[in-house]
C-alpha cells in the first residue's frame, strides 16, 4: 500500500471560498487528515479551483475503489466548491456511509444541506461534527445560524459566542471571528438591545474591515441610536468596501 501523506487539506481547499460577506464558511475545519498520494493530488487541484481535473482523477479512483469514503467526499467537494450542492449531496452521503469516522465530511455535508434548505438535516450533520470535533468554531457558527433562523435566540447567542471563543486566538481566523460578532449583533438587534449590537458590530468591522455587510448593519443601528454622524461614516465605509469587493468579483459598478 502506498504511504499516506498527512496534509491540511481543508485549510487550503476553501480558504478563499466566496470572498464576500455572506455566511459561507471562510476557512472550514483545520483538521489534520491523512490522504493517499492520489487523493492528496486531487485535493490540491480542488484547492487550485481545478475542479474538473480533480473530478476526472477522482471518478477514475472511485471506479477502482468504490468503497473509498474519502474519495467520495472529495468528489462531493468538487461540486460543493462550484456551489452545485444538489450534485454534491449524494457524494457526501456516500462518504458519511462509507467513512463515518472521517469527521470532516459531516461539516461539509452540513453546509451542503444548509444551502439546499434542509435545516433539520444540516443541524444533525453539524451536531455530529461538533460531537466529534468540539473545538471547530465554524460548525458552532453554522449551528448558530440555524438556531437564529428558528428564533432560538439563546442557543444562537451561545453558538456564536463559542465560535468567537474557539477562533479568536487562531491566526488567519479574523474573518470567521468577525462574522460571528456580526451574527451575535443580529441576536441583539432582534432583542432590541441596540447598544450591545453596536459593540459587536464595531468589533466585527475592526477585526475585518472588508466586512461591508457589518458596516451596513452598523449604520442602521447607529441611526436608530440617534448617532447620525457616525451612521453616515459607517455607511460610507460600507459603500467603499462593497465597491472594492464588486471590483474583485468583476461586477460592473452601479449608478452614475
Amino acid at each position: 500500500m502506498a504511504p499516506r501523506t498527512p496534509i491540511l487539506v481543508l485549510a487550503a481547499v476553501l480558504a478563499a471560498a466566496g470572498g464576500g460577506c455572506g455566511d459561507e464558511p471562510a476557512g472550514q475545519p483545520r483538521e489534520l487528515v491523512s490522504l493517499s498520494p492520489e487523493l492528496s493530488a486531487a485535493a490540491r487541484l480542488i484547492a487550485d479551483r481545478k475542479t474538473d481535473q480533480a473530478r476526472t482523477r477522482l471518478e477514475a479512483h472511485v471506479a477502482e475503489h468504490p468503497d473509498d469514503g474519502q474519495a467520495a467526499f472529495l468528489l462531493g467537494l468538487t461540486y460543493h466548491r462550484e456551489k452545485r450542492y444538489t450534485l454534491a449531496r449524494p457524494w457526501f452521503e456516500s462518504a458519511v456511509r462509507l467513512a463515518p469516522d472521517y469527521h470532516t465530511v459531516h461539516h461539509f455535508h452540513g453546509w451542503c444541506l444548509y444551502y439546499l434548505g434542509d435545516m433539520p438535516g444540516a443541524r444533525a450533520a453539524f451536531d455530529r461534527h461538533v460531537e466529534a470535533v468540539p473545538g471547530e468554531g465554524d460548525s458552532h457558527f453554522a449551528l448558530g445560524l440555524i438556531a437564529f433562523n428558528d428564533d432560538r435566540l439563546d442557543d444562537a447567542q451561545r453558538r456564536f459566542a463559542a465560535a468567537i471563543e474557539l477562533q479568536r486566538d487562531k491566526p488567519g481566523h479574523q474573518r470567521d471571528v468577525s462574522k460571528a460578532h456580526a451574527r451575535l449583533a443580529d441576536v441583539h438587534i432582534r432583542r432590541d438591545e441596540l447598544g450591545q449590537a453596536k459593540t459587536q458590530l464595531l468589533l466585527a468591522t475592526v477585526l475585518w474591515p472588508q466586512h461591508y455587510a457589518a458596516f451596513y448593519k452598523l449604520s442602521r443601528v447607529l441611526n436608530r441610536l440617534g448617532e447620525d454622524e457616525a451612521a453616515d461614516e459607517a455607511f460610507r465605509q460600507f459603500r467603499v468596501w462593497e465597491t472594492r469587493a464588486a471590483r474583485r468579483r468583476g461586477v460592473p459598478e452601479q449608478g452614475p
